[in-house]
């Protein structure tokens, strides 16, 4: 009968901690995710209409450099959260939910942009939220032979200019010219620093058509490391505690 009952005792405990692991875990993954729309609003509003600057810093997604910012938040959250389930599991457990959930929330930022764009869009069109989604769909569907998401991930990651208007769906070659203009401008200013024609032409055109894949993978390697790194310090600061 005393068995039973500890039995009862153990499996009550580990049920509440368990329930108190997965409310930490999640109020830790709203607060990554709310950090990440705030920045991603940030930059449309503010960052990227900076005159000048505000193309280049578009083309290199500058916004996501807060993504060390928001997985060291993640990292550190899920390493001190294992304080919360039985040590014989735990690490691993965390561990594993970190690994899975980081690629989520780094993909997260292109549904918020997406998100923001169409909202933008029909804003600036005067125009219900459904309709803007049905015309930027069209113009996504002509670009990227996708919709959505989908073609909005693959269409940014090609092209840095994305239209706000139906106007400038038309214009869209024209203001890809003109933001390669702009940027080449910065990086011959940049030779005349350094004294040395170090950014050609040609280094100047590839960087400009790999720059979204490249980004995308320096971005999330530096996520994935972030999170990793802060995952151990959490933990660390539990053992110590």
């Amino acid at each position: 009968m005393l068995l039973l009952v500890h039995g009862i005792m153990l499996l009550l405990r580990l049920l509440f901690q368990t329930g108190l692991y997965i409310a930490t875990t999640v109020v830790i993954v709203a607060i990554s995710l709310y950090i990440k729309f705030v920045a991603e609003l940030i930059g449309d509003e503010i960052v990227y209409k900076i005159p000048l600057l505000g193309d280049l810093l578009l083309s290199i997604e500058i916004i996501e450099i807060l993504n060390v910012l928001v997985f060291a938040i993640l990292g550190l959250g899920f390493g001190v959260a294992t304080i919360l389930l039985p040590r014989s599991f735990s690490n691993r457990v965390s561990y594993l939910l970190l690994l899975t959930l980081v690629p989520c929330i780094y993909s997260s930022s292109v549904f918020f942009k997406y998100q923001i764009w169409v909202q933008s869009f029909s804003i600036n069109e005067n125009i219900s939220y459904s309709q803007a989604q049905k015309m930027t769909n069209t113009f996504l569907r002509y670009k990227t032979q996708n919709e959505s998401i989908l073609g909005f991930y693959l269409y940014t990651a090609n092209f840095p200019v994305i239209p706000a208007k139906e106007k400038e769906m038309v214009e869209t070659d024209e203001l890809m010219n003109n933001t390669y203009q702009r940027i080449a401008y910065v990086f011959a200013y940049a030779n005349e620093l350094l004294q040395k024609k170090y950014f050609t032409p040609t280094k100047i055109d590839s960087l400009f058509k790999w720059r979204g894949w490249i980004l995308r993978v320096f971005y999330f390697l530096v996520s994935m490391f972030t999170a990793i790194v802060n995952f151990k310090t959490g933990l660390n600061t539990v053992r110590r505690s």
